[in-house]
């Protein structure tokens, strides 16, 4: 008898550690990316900048971006913004709303790293944007409510003195940079339809330098468009690996360059489906809170009624 109750006694207390741990671990999981979610992102500076890039063309079709950038803090002590596209419709208008979902043209981009000319690392964080909404909101969080979609790479240290100039060597990989054409492949990039679109939205893109653009294979063709903000001009293209730059004036910059089949094992364009509204992502938020609080109360119930409390003796 003594042995039977000691068991419901032990039983009952695992049963309640269980459920607690249980209820931890449904805390934590809605806690985490709401915290994460909520940390503060605010934007930098796109201005006082010199950027050299390097596009490489990789056999398996992604691209390798290098971009060495100088960077002269002013007053406010913000540090640098570069912005890397990421989704827009394939055809028709690009800053248009959900209203249904859509084909939309995507780029994949991985790898990102940061460091100074000696290699040393550098302070990089990166967020997903927007660029049809204000870039940040009083709390720092972003929406998305288009078919739009930016990534936000932030470098270098918050807070530093006008006049310190940084200089950062950023490192990512473009996956989708490729078309498929009738012989072979073509690099569009950065992608032609939002340079040419740029003038509404809220942010400028920083001006390149100069563009070079290697290849595991021999360029057929390459030419270049800079983008100011009244007008688009070809730029100059001159040498092997090619290298293209702006002009005298420092502008955005989209390089197109032709490759051979025969050197790309895989390559193309991708597209997806449009993202989610903001309508339905607030509607799939608050179903999980109600099975959130479902769940808490179930767990809730068990510990109250301190089941099961003892455990009875069969006749």
């Amino acid at each position: 008898m003594r042995v039977v109750t000691l068991l419901s006694v032990v039983d009952g207390r695992v049963v309640r550690v269980v459920a607690l741990v249980a209820l931890g671990l449904a805390v934590a999981g809605v806690l985490v990316p709401v915290l994460r979610e909520g940390e503060r992102f605010y934007p930098g500076r796109t201005d006082d900048a010199q950027v050299k890039a390097q596009y490489e063309i990789r056999a398996d079709g992604a691209v390798d971006v290098t971009e060495t950038i100088d960077y002269e803090y002013n007053r406010s002590g913000l540090p640098l913004d570069r912005i890397v596209h990421l989704r827009r419709p394939a055809e028709g208008p690009i800053d248009q709303q959900i209203s249904e979902r859509g084909k939309d043209r995507v780029w994949k981009v991985t790898d990102v790293t940061a460091t100074d000319p000696t290699g040393a690392p550098v302070p990089v964080r990166t967020k997903v944007l927007d660029p049809a909404l204000p870039p940040m909101t009083a709390t720092g969080i972003d929406g998305w409510d288009s078919r739009l979609s930016d990534l936000l790479i932030q470098l270098g240290e918050d807070n530093q003195p006008a006049g310190h100039r940084a200089s950062y060597v950023l490192r990512y990989r473009v996956h989708g940079a490729l078309d498929k054409t009738a012989d072979g492949y073509e690099l569009n990039w950065p992608d032609p339809v939002r340079a040419a679109e740029n003038s509404w939205v809220d942010y400028p893109q920083v001006p390149l330098h100069e563009v070079r653009v290697l290849a595991s294979t021999k360029v057929t063709t390459a030419s270049c468009t800079a983008y100011t903000e009244d007008k688009q001009t070809p730029c100059a293209t001159k040498g092997e690996p090619t290298i293209f730059t702006p002009g005298r004036v420092p502008a955005g910059m989209t390089v197109k360059v032709a490759v051979p089949a025969a050197g790309i094992t895989d390559g193309g364009a991708e597209y997806d489906g449009s993202p989610l509204s903001l309508k339905l992502k607030i509607l799939l938020v608050a179903a999980g809170v109600v099975l959130f609080l479902a769940l808490v109360g179930v767990v809730a119930s068990c510990l109250i009624r301190g089941f099961p409390l003892h455990l009875r003796r069969r006749a």
